[in-house]
């Protein structure tokens, strides 16, 4: 019994979520698991996120958006993968405006 992969539907992002928690797997393994499935940002996506938002781009202006996405991913992984040993204190204070 194979079924058709153009009819499979995808899992969304809570779905996932449920099914890993279902599992027996919670926390920042789940998380790391949804980001690890996520790590790749299609032009499909991108066309359907244009749709919503009533936008239409060309192809062009599309790989642009769609490199910058990634760079800002792998930008993100960097911060996640930041390891910040318990000895470190938080800021007392965070205002994003001082410079």
């Amino acid at each position: 019994m194979s079924a058709d992969r153009s009819q499979i539907k995808p899992l969304s992002r809570r779905q996932l979520l449920q099914a890993l928690a279902a599992a027996g797997i919670t926390g920042p393994a789940a998380i790391d698991l949804v980001a690890q499935a996520r790590s790749s940002i299609s032009s499909e996506s991108l066309r359907q996120a244009s749709a919503i938002l009533g936008e239409t781009f060309t192809a062009d202006r599309l790989t642009v958006i769609q490199a910058a996405l990634q760079r800002n991913l792998e930008q993100f992984q960097i911060v996640r993968d930041l390891v910040i040993d318990d000895s470190v204190e938080p800021a007392p204070v965070f205002d994003p405006r001082r410079r």
